[in-house]
């Protein structure tokens, strides 16, 4: 932390953009409060996890933590009436009998993760299009580790927690001058990683998932406890961003990127479908979000 507020008041002092100057005193005293001024971590991840851990899980909890959310409710029951099932159901336990244990862990992760912390002011569209790209991360991480339910998901949806804390500082001028959009994007490219491991560590997550999301971006210098995250969250981070090109009928390399890497060995073809996958979903997810706002 230290190095990165060091980094901070060094840019500062020399930022000649009182905007500029401005967005970076906000963001120094944000990293200085001892919440990191975000909402904690759910406390219904904090509970699943901690069900899921002890082998304590059933229907009845599951219930239970759902009543604590409408918008878990909503996904477990999205979720629960996918095309994968033939007949539709409509009561909650119905909807929690047809879901694994791992995926309810999952949904109540993601969905409270996404209901609780991911939000910055006038900036909706940018918070859709992160939380999508942290999903398929997550996804594909899983995928590579091959399990359902790992610290691999918790790290690559937390993997750009980070870029939160910049762009709250930013769009803060109020009367102010607005930071430049370059220099934001400048400082999020650069600190993103760094501020996403002292959010996880305010967070009391485990030494995983804080390696993971700060060294994703270099996994080779990541610490060996951490390591494997590390990387699988750096393959999925490429993933996630070229099937997003690809969706969009965008040129991309980052094929030739996952080919030319060596020593790393994994089905690429079925992790670009995993990716593709998820991205439909929370695109279809997103929609139904709308559709049931606008219905209400």
């Amino acid at each position: 932390m230290k190095h990165c507020i060091n980094k901070l008041s060094a840019l500062e002092c020399s930022a000649s953009h009182k905007g500029n100057r401005l967005f970076l005193h906000r963001l120094i005293k944000d990293l200085h409060a001892t919440d990191l001024k975000l909402p904690g971590f759910p406390s219904v991840a904090k509970a699943v996890d901690l069900m899921m851990k002890k082998d304590r899980a059933d229907a009845f909890k599951f219930s239970k933590l759902l009543e604590e959310d409408p918008a878990l409710e909503h996904a477990v029951c999205y979720q629960a009436n996918s095309v994968l099932y033939s007949r539709p159901t409509s009561s909650i336990r119905g909807a929690i009998a047809r879901i694994s244990q791992d995926n309810m862990w999952r949904l109540i992760t993601r969905v409270s993760i996404e209901a609780s912390v991911w939000h910055v002011p006038h900036m909706e569209s940018w918070v859709d299009a992160q939380r999508s790209h942290a999903v398929v991360v997550a996804e594909v991480a899983a995928h590579l580790i091959g399990e359902r339910r790992c610290t691999a998901y918790l790290s690559g949806l937390l993997h750009g927690i980070g870029r939160l804390s910049i762009y709250r500082a930013a769009v803060r001028h109020r009367r102010n001058p607005a930071p430049e959009s370059d220099f934001v994007i400048q400082m999020c490219n650069q600190l993103y990683s760094a501020i996403g491991m002292l959010i996880a560590k305010a967070w009391g997550l485990e030494d995983t998932v804080i390696i993971a999301i700060g060294f994703h971006n270099g996994p080779s210098s990541a610490p060996q406890i951490g390591k494997k995250d590390a990387w699988v969250v750096h393959l999925a981070n490429i993933i996630a961003h070229t099937v997003a090109a690809e969706a969009e009928g965008l040129d991309t390399d980052g094929r030739e990127i996952i080919a030319q890497m060596k020593g790393v060995r994994f089905d690429r073809e079925e992790a670009f479908d995993i990716a593709h996958d998820a991205l439909s979903e929370c695109d279809a997810y997103q929609a139904a979000q709308v559709a049931q706002a606008e219905s209400a």
